[in-house]
């Protein structure tokens, strides 16, 4: 039997910076030319310090306009869909303390479980958990653990419904 490697489709600019490591899956996609805001956007990767990853398992799907930063470490499991304008951090960006405020503040982990659905305009915080087969639902701002199996939005999200 032969396994053959199917590498990522970059619909739109992709980048992949910082300091770290990024790992992709096979079989994944990044932007949507029939996406809104497919042409002037980019999709960025960042693994910022020499220790973050960043980890996409397989089948992973985005649309446009993404923007997945870690410090530490971000992992988003198998058959995840990710919808336009996303914003997944595993830390604050700048300190709370005024006398620290530039420097990086607090440093997390995010991870996303397997055939998730993120909607679009959703912004993921540090650690925060999402459970497999989980949807969040359009402009929710995610923070904290979730279970598998439910539908959870809002600012901050809250669990909506039990799929």
């Amino acid at each position: 039997m032969q396994i053959e490697k199917r590498y990522p489709i970059c619909e739109q600019l992709t980048r992949i910076t910082g300091l770290g490591r990024v790992e992709i899956g096979d079989n994944c996609f990044f932007g949507f030319k029939m996406g809104g805001f497919h042409k002037g956007g980019e999709i960025e990767l960042q693994a910022r310090y020499k220790n973050a990853v960043i980890r996409i398992s397989n089948n992973v799907a985005t649309n446009n306009n993404i923007f997945i930063v870690a410090a530490k470490y971000i992992e988003i499991g198998d058959d995840t869909l990710i919808g336009q304008n996303v914003t997944i951090m595993d830390h604050e960006a700048h300190g709370i303390n005024p006398d620290k405020r530039r420097q990086t503040g607090e440093i997390g982990t995010v991870i996303i479980g397997k055939n998730v659905w993120l909607g679009n305009n959703v912004t993921i915080l540090k650690n925060s958990n999402i459970g497999d087969n989980t949807i969040v639902a359009t402009g929710a701002v995610v923070s904290g653990i979730f279970p598998a199996n439910v539908i959870i939005g809002g600012v901050p999200a809250k669990i909506i419904k039990t799929i």
